[in-house]
């Protein structure tokens, strides 16, 4: 018997064959050719399997073969959860290959930012030679204090990197983890040096870091975002990197996505920004596409994938 999987993220054929080639030879790939609004509710009709960040409550009503709505990393935000159950879709997280590499994005771009890399790159290209003329606005990771806001997995992946730098590691979340300092919002962001967000996105989370969050944190801190962009109000964070509140920012996520070219933070220097790769190494596609067919092999045995989320229905 043969199996339809759709990849419904506009990638390119690059990826598409490297996770085609994970599949058996009874499994095609379907992947999203146009940009049409329509294009993938008629392309999920037929569909078995699904991949994809979006999946809307109408999507899911038409496609009667769907059996797995499998998510490409940790966000759901953009599906329907209580649509996918009332269907009977089993909806599963990509626990494989998300959390240690947005860690690792995490303290590039902590380092990133705190050592100037990006100027001193560009200046050493462009003829400079800064040996000396940035050492006292440069800063080191070791000794000072990290400020994670939400410690789920990627947020535990990175305080056990950042403690191996050296950092003193605090974070603010609803549930207690052993073995790191939990401390409420607002002394996270007046105490730490460095603030890192990996909170999931939903009504209690949506814009919590804005204008207030911002005055709030340490004079001279670096904020860190590879979580989701709708957590932050743009317009106060730009106002806190200009106003010299804030030190500097690594941002990998934005809101909207992709970011118009005239989005005022680009034209900080102290800005350090990445187009949401923060998973994307090939390692972690690798290790996304294998988890995809487990999960696969799961449902069709009848067992529950991995990561699956819990069931949400309408009453």
């Amino acid at each position: 018997m043969s199996y339809r999987v759709g990849f419904f993220l506009r990638a390119c054929e690059d990826v598409y064959g490297a996770v085609r080639n994970h599949l058996p030879p009874e499994f095609e790939l379907v992947t999203l050719t146009g940009n049409g609004p329509d294009e993938e509710e008629e392309a999920i009709r037929n569909l078995d399997f699904l991949i994809a960040v979006k999946v809307t409550a109408r999507m899911i009503r038409n496609a009667p073969r769907l059996r797995l709505i499998q998510l490409p990393g940790v966000g759901y935000d953009k599906v329907d959860l209580c649509a996918a159950a009332n269907a009977g879709i089993a909806v599963a997280q990509s626990i494989a290959g998300s959390s240690e590499a947005v860690a690792e994005h995490a303290l590039m771009l902590m380092l990133t930012v705190s050592r100037r890399l990006v100027e001193l790159c560009n200046s050493t290209r462009g003829g400079d030679w800064l040996m000396w003329e940035r050492r006292t606005i440069s800063h080191s990771l070791c000794g000072k204090v990290l400020g994670i806001a939400g410690m789920g997995r990627t947020g535990s992946e990175v305080a056990r990197r950042a403690a191996g730098f050296g950092m003193q590691v605090q974070y603010f979340d609803i549930r207690t983890v052993d073995g790191w300092d939990r401390v409420s919002l607002q002394t996270l962001l007046s105490t730490s040096d460095l603030v890192s967000l990996h909170l999931p996105l939903d009504p209690s989370t949506r814009g919590l870091f804005g204008a207030n969050e911002f005055r709030m944190m340490k004079q001279g801190s670096i904020f860190i975002n590879t979580a989701r962009g709708e957590l932050v109000d743009e317009a106060a964070l730009y106002e806190a990197l200009l106003s010299g509140r804030l030190a500097g920012a690594g941002l990998d996520v934005f809101d909207p996505e992709p970011p118009a070219a005239s989005n005022p933070l680009f034209s900080l220097e102290q800005v350090v920004v990445t187009p949401h790769v923060a998973t994307g190494t090939l390692d972690s596609l690798m290790a996304k596409s294998a988890m995809y067919v487990e999960n696969i092999r799961r449902v069709l045995a009848g067992e529950a994938p991995i990561g699956v989320l819990p069931v949400q229905v309408h009453a």
